[in-house]
């Protein structure tokens, strides 16, 4: 039967039913390629934001690190850097020679080197203003670097470079041939020409193995063909050529390092929020592309049922309808991968602002092909099985039953105990059971909108700005030099200390009260050692590195040795201000705040610090090196070898983040003292062990009407001087509104888009329930009813619809903020969170959704139930 009625060309007839019922169908798919579309946007937007924000934090980590290579390799003589270039292994290898340090610069490191293209593309070294040098005169480093060799940023300038190589003195007039904006404040690359290096040759003699000077040797950043076991290949290189990668006292020592910031990572957080939002989308790119598909299923409902008593096979409608749904996502899925790539290009800069606050300086679009590719994949998925039910559907429905086909589901016939007369609104509530797994859809799918909504404002409102302030900074301001910020590479070293000048400058300042210097030992300050009388400390395990040994014990802590000792430890000893003991929070030991003072002015005594635990505002547990220094325990501080003060342990305190590091994290503590414990005393004691304070912050309060005139002149001041940096209360006000901003903007993007698709499954709902009762509708009006009770009962279907979203929602959403989002809320990580729950969201949705309720379905029927009642019972029939 088959075979007669379709002929041996049965793709050529299928083709031309899915053309026949694609045209007809010009409302399903305008809806359909909406939807797809919509669904298309969500994968692409947010696959692209999530793969911008890894390569831009990447890139800014990169740039502050100082190469985009897999790693480098140093100390190579000229032979064994031409048998790296030759390497099978090797992608490509820059060269770079090592000149010295510019001894003219003030208050920026300039470091002087040779560098090939190759090495200035992976160092971030190519000039954006002018060119790269090719006289032997001429010079490109950054507007930090000329600032401070005392020159202006300008091709063309005049500049003097001075520096000391083998106990000579060297001194040149150079030109700046180009320059770039510096991507890290603590310091610069100044880059010669090879024709410098052919005018030079006596810098460049290769004296490593005698004099350990490093001028003279060739130093490559490489990017290897295989990403995996990175510092493995380095060093079963450096081996192959002679050179021995682990002993740094080797006469033939060449150092091997893999760039820790060379790959994208992208953090547990982001990638649990990515499922999320997958999931996310799927369900809702599922209900709505499900429910077009099988609205528009049962409105074809009848002709596929005469295509069944002609003959078509179950496996012929499937194609018909599946053959749709592919030109329909042929459409509209191009243009939601373009519409969705250009909505992140727009949201990216947002986004990144937060990171901005975390010293992160470069923002890059990803456009790689894996984000179209996922996106799509998502998207097409998301079709498949969203179309695979209606046309199951369509293919099994029979001929008789698509005949009598009203749009309800079957269900068993029961005795109707009392009835409710002819009330309209009883028979619109009665309608809802018609289809009740089309009832549960739409309402699930308008539902989605209210609860993320609601869940959106609760978390916004529950950022508490007061735990945000007042847990990471006592004080109105802090000062510091800007390496404080830096995550790479941290403050470490005297240079790293904020100025004198800096801090005179700002206590001249009108406004400035209760003003406090915060002092720190160094790296350089190898002359003072502590000890702590730690017991039962057995060390494991020894890390040699150029300056210093790190010793790690079993406890999983490690402390930082003095080199030359066997217990000096540097410490991470802190010396402050007399206000500082006005408002330190002690919660052991002495605590009358007059008596505290007192005593520790006398320099006798020390304090214990503990990190604040941000989340509940006391102090995070101690560790077991901080378990040991109780209340009344002395350490001994010594000098040069001889002991100099043993102070008493007065008390333990919390310390907000301005009081050890900075509000914006870093780890400098971890290369100074490593794991030791946090000491203070007081700044005169202080100054007497470390003959060269260094100060690692100022800060200050402001007197009433001077907080705007101080804001504006730190930040004029740290805009035209990028060495130093200062965090303020209304800086931090500004970071969490823009965090709230991010989570409303993305967060709204997708609530908006999901209310979208549930009213647009209500109106496909909609357009169906009218067009397939459009003989009922006649029947009542043709025994009375009037076109204005009509539209009461259509109106009052549509706002049960609302309601019942409306309700179950606004429960939803009322559980989900008491349980969920209150634990998730109260985690560590969200500790500047404090739940205030409210429903007020989702009653302002509810209220929309019924007055569209009410106005949807009058539209509706005016346009698909037109005609007299006897021309519509006759076509119905």
């Amino acid at each position: 039967m088959n075979d007669i009625l379709f002929g041996n060309n049965n793709t050529e007839v299928i083709k031309r039913l899915s053309k026949r019922y694609f045209k007809k169908n010009r409302i399903r798919n305008l809806a359909a390629i909406l939807a797809i579309m919509l669904t298309a946007f969500l994968f692409t937007s947010i696959t692209s934001l999530v793969f911008s924000m890894s390569s831009s934090v990447q890139l800014s980590m990169q740039m502050q690190k100082g190469s985009k290579a897999d790693g480098d390799i140093r100390y190579l003589t000229e032979e064994q850097y031409e048998e790296l270039q030759n390497s099978d292994f090797i992608k490509e290898a820059g060269c770079r020679r090592f000149v010295g340090f510019a001894s003219n610069a003030s208050g920026h490191m300039v470091e002087i080197n040779y560098a090939d293209p190759v090495q200035q593309e992976l160092t971030f070294c190519t000039p954006t203003h002018g060119k790269a040098p090719k006289k032997a005169n001429e010079i490109a480093t950054t507007d930090q670097a000329l600032e401070a060799l005392g020159v202006e940023a300008k091709v063309g300038e005049t500049v003097p470079v001075e520096f000391t190589l083998r106990g000579e003195t060297y001194q040149y007039e150079m030109v700046v041939s180009g320059w770039w904006e510096a991507a890290n404040d603590t310091g610069s690359l100044l880059i010669v020409s090879e024709q410098f290096v052919k005018d030079n040759p006596e810098i460049f003699v290769n004296t490593y193995a005698e004099d350990r000077e490093i001028a003279g040797t060739y130093m490559a950043d490489v990017v290897l063909k295989d990403k995996r076991h990175i510092q493995k290949q380095l060093q079963e290189f450096a081996r192959s050529v002679g050179g021995e990668p682990e002993q740094m006292n080797a006469d033939n020592y060449i150092a091997c390092s893999q760039n820790q910031v060379g790959n994208a990572m992208l953090q547990p957080g982001m990638m649990l929020s990515a499922v999320v939002f997958v999931l996310l989308f799927v369900v809702s790119g599922y209900l709505l592309i499900y429910n077009i598909f099988d609205i528009s299923v049962m409105q074809d409902v009848r002709q596929y049922g005469l295509l069944r008593t002609i003959g078509t096979s179950t496996r012929q409608i499937k194609k018909i309808v599946n053959r749709q749904a592919l030109w329909l996502t042929l459409i509209g899925l191009p243009l939601g991968l373009l519409f969705g790539f250009l909505v992140s290009r727009m949201l990216l800069p947002v986004v990144m602002k937060f990171f901005q606050a975390n010293a992160l300086n470069a923002m890059q679009v990803s456009v790689s092909p894996l984000i179209f590719l996922i996106a799509a994949v998502f998207t097409i998925f998301t079709v498949m099985i969203s179309t695979r039910k209606p046309a199951r559907k369509a293919a099994r429905i029979s001929p008789l039953e698509a005949i009598r086909y009203t749009g309800q589901e079957k269900k068993k016939t029961k005795e109707t105990k009392r009835t409710h007369g002819t009330k309209l609104s009883y028979m619109a509530f009665s309608n809802l059971g018609r289809n009740k797994r089309r009832s549960v859809f739409i309402v699930l799918s308008m539902l989605l909108c209210i609860v993320l909504f609601n869940s959106i404002i609760v978390i916004t409102q529950s950022m508490d700005e007061e735990k945000w302030i007042s847990r990471s900074t006592k004080t109105d301001f802090t000062v510091y030099n800007s390496v404080a910020v830096n995550g790479v590479s941290p403050f470490q070293y005297r240079e790293d200390g904020l100025p004198v000048s800096v801090v005179d400058l700002i206590d001249q300042q009108k406004g400035v009260e209760e003003e406090r210097i915060l002092y720190r030992n160094t790296r350089d300050d190898s002359d003072v050692t502590i000890d702590y009388k730690f017991e039962d400390l057995v060390c494991i395990a020894e890390e040699a590195e150029e300056d210093s040994v790190s010793k790690a014990y079993e406890n999983g802590l490690s402390l930082r040795v003095v080199p030359g000792t066997e217990d000096g430890y540097f410490g991470n000893v802190f010396g402050v201000s007399e206000a500082f003991w006005e408002d330190v929070t002690i919660y052991e030991g002495e605590n009358n705040p007059d008596v505290l003072k007192e005593k520790m002015e006398t320099g006798d005594y020390v304090i214990v610090g503990t990190i604040i635990d941000r989340l509940t505002g006391e102090a995070e547990e101690e560790t077991q090196l901080q378990q040991q220094l109780q209340v009344g325990d002395s350490i001994t501080f010594s000098k040069d070898g001889k002991e100099e003060k043993t102070c008493t342990i007065l008390a333990k305190a919390t310390v907000v983040a301005t009081e050890y590091e900075t509000y914006a994290g870093a780890n400098g503590a971890a290369y100074i003292g490593g794991d030791a414990p946090f000491l203070y005393m007081s700044d005169t004691k202080f100054k007497e062990l470390y003959e060269e304070p260094t100060i690692f912050s100022y800060s200050f309060n402001a007197e009433e009407g001077e907080k705007e005139n101080l804001e504006g002149f730190l930040a004029d001041f740290t805009g035209e001087n990028t060495s130093v940096a200062y965090t303020s209360t209304k800086l931090l006000q500004e970071q969490l509104a823009s965090n709230r901003n991010i989570v409303l903007l993305v967060g709204g993007m997708i609530g908006v888009i999901l209310a979208f698709a549930g009213l647009i499954n209500f109106t496909n709902m909609m357009v169906t329930n009218i067009i397939t009762r459009r003989h009922e509708f006649a029947a009542m009006q043709s025994i009375g009813m009037t076109n204005r009770q009509l539209r009461r009962l259509i109106v009052d279907e549509g706002v049960y619809y609302a309601a019942g979203a409306d309700v179950i929602g606004g429960l939803l959403a009322a559980i989900l903020g008491m349980t969920v989002l209150k634990n998730v809320l109260n985690s560590p990580s969200m500790w500047y969170f404090t739940l205030r729950f409210t429903l007020i969201p989702a009653f302002f949705i509810a209220v929309i959704y019924l007055i569209l309720a009410a106005i949807i379905p009058v539209v509706v029927l005016h346009f698909f139930n037109k005609g007299s009642v006897v021309e519509r019972l006759r076509t119905a029939q």
